[in-house]
């Protein structure tokens, strides 16, 4: 029976949406900084618009409910879909004001694509946009990678007890690294920080031996930095990747790529010293088996096509795609119509593929996730063996992912549940794309690129593409990110909200 949302509820969800989407207007000082450094007095203003609106949605939201007020399961779930709409429309706001973007629903796109770590973009002129803008792009890739409910417990916005934990379960992480939630997502944060320190570092040297000048060098390592590890897709340049031409800038993106869609779980057994872990791990297992076979796939493709003439060639694009598109990353080295004319068949399936699995649970990546494929190959292996075993006997069977875990029917009714859910959008979203005239093979791409927050695109996504397509990619990267289940939790809300009210009528 679905239970309809009583005022208590209404006002608790309100306070706790407000608080998250106040910390966006802390986030804004960030690119309002980058502006006044870099003498850029009108995005300085938008930033300050931004500010004032993040802070007057927020706390006018916060404001309706006492501090500290409860929040069970159900409302974390509405809190965590809201938060991340009106969080994209606050973000939206200072990239309306850019002048890159024709309308502020294409300022939406970007502002939900990057805090979805999506990497799709609609942006104009990218390759002038301000600073301060491509600041604020490559930032909501950093805020959703961990997400939007980890950044606000980071900082404490009043988030405590079983609010925290209702609220950090609901987003998709109910995998606790540490016994307190706070310092899980603190921990969480130290992690990316490192990785970051690391990639800017690294990127930077690059850059400046490819003859960019210190400051631009930095910003655009930190850039490509929090875009890959976060695992999103934007970058600074129209060109994406390509820009650089640099086999060491795709080293060590690649080296990003795969440690963003890594659980952080895992990152947390690594540091301790724990190496063994993920080598047993079935999640582990099945992310590196999946980009192995695909690998293959992407190889033989690429050489059936012959795209690309030299061996070296074809296994540095083949591989950095392979990579990009598994771990949800979306940065390419190839033009978007090297997609049908270069991959083409094979390679080109395997591409959708990868993304369309995505990385591990847990982690900034996005898609259906190897944990669940993992256990969806386990079980089917258990039913092949319970078949052909005598009617007396029992067979179980187990897997390891960070203990020893029973493999019941609830789990793998659970991770057969969310991969057709997934599958059913990705179709869905093919068939609209190709209702609208695209063809199917690109709309497809396109979808999975979408839902999986992935940000590879055959050159659908653009400016000029219909309204209509382009609020289908929103409700795909939303629902994608949220893994669903929050959305469902919102629109049954609502449902059992007007049933109510149209049977008291």
């Amino acid at each position: 029976m679905w239970v309809g949302l009583h005022r208590r509820d209404l006002v608790a969800i309100a306070h706790y949406t407000g608080l998250l989407v106040s910390s966006l207007a802390l986030a804004m000082i960030i690119p309002l900084v980058t502006a006044l450094v870099a003498g850029e007095w009108g995005p300085a203003l938008d930033y300050v618009c931004g500010i004032g609106v993040a802070a007057a949605v927020g706390m006018l939201l916060a404001l309706q409910a006492p501090r500290g007020v409860h929040i069970g399961r159900r409302d974390a779930l509405i809190v965590t879909a809201l938060a991340w709409l009106v969080a994209s429309f606050v973000a939206a706001v200072p990239l309306s004001l850019s002048g890159n973007y024709g309308s502020f629903l294409d300022a939406f796109f970007d502002a939900i694509s990057g805090l979805t770590t999506s990497g799709l973009t609609l942006v104009q002129d990218l390759d002038h946009m301000a600073l301060a803008h491509n600041m604020w792009r490559h930032l909501t890739h950093l805020i959703g990678g961990q997400g939007i409910i980890v950044a606000a417990l980071s900082v404490a916005l009043g988030l405590k007890g079983g609010a925290a934990m209702s609220l950090y379960i609901a987003e998709g992480r109910d995998e606790r690294i540490l016994p307190n939630v706070m310092h899980t997502a603190r921990f969480i944060w130290f992690v990316t920080a490192v990785y970051v320190t690391f990639g800017t570092l690294a990127l930077s040297i690059s850059n400046l031996l490819h003859g960019m000048e210190l400051g631009r060098s930095v910003l655009h390592a930190f850039w490509a930095t929090a875009a890959c590890y976060d695992t999103g897709g934007f970058g600074p340049q129209s060109q994406n990747a390509l820009y650089y031409h640099s086999p060491f800038f795709e080293g060590i993106t690649v080296v990003l790529m795969l440690a963003g869609t890594l659980n952080f779980n895992l990152h947390a057994d690594l540091w301790r010293g724990d190496r063994t872990e993920i080598f047993k791990n079935l999640e582990a297992r099945a992310l590196a088996v999946n980009i192995g076979i695909l690998s293959l796939a992407v190889g033989l493709g690429l050489a059936v096509t012959g795209a690309f003439s030299e061996p070296a060639e074809l296994v540095r694009k083949g591989l950095y795609h392979l990579i990009s598109a598994n771990s949800g990353t979306g940065h390419q080295t190839i033009y978007a119509s090297q997609w049908i004319g270069g991959f083409g068949g094979l390679a080109f399936g395997a591409i959708i593929l990868a993304m369309a699995f995505g990385g591990m649970a847990s982690s900034t990546a996005g898609g259906i996730k190897a944990l669940r494929l993992g256990l969806i190959a386990k079980g089917v292996i258990l039913r092949v063996r319970q078949a052909i075993s005598p009617p007396s006997s029992v067979v179980t069977d187990k897997y390891h992912h960070l203990l020893d875990v029973p493999l019941t029917a609830d789990v793998l009714a659970n991770a057969l549940m969310v991969f057709t859910l997934y599958t059913v959008t990705y179709i869905s979203g093919g068939m609209i794309g190709a209702a609208y005239g695209y063809p199917m093979g690109e709309a497809l791409f396109e979808s999975v690129s979408a839902t999986a927050n992935v940000g590879l695109s055959t050159g659908i996504t653009n400016p000029a593409m219909p309204a209509g397509l382009k609020l289908v990619y929103i409700v795909q990267m939303w629902a994608g990110r949220l893994e669903f289940i929050a959305l469902f939790a919102l629109v049954a809300s609502v449902v059992a909200g007007v049933r109510s009210r149209w049977s008291r009528a």
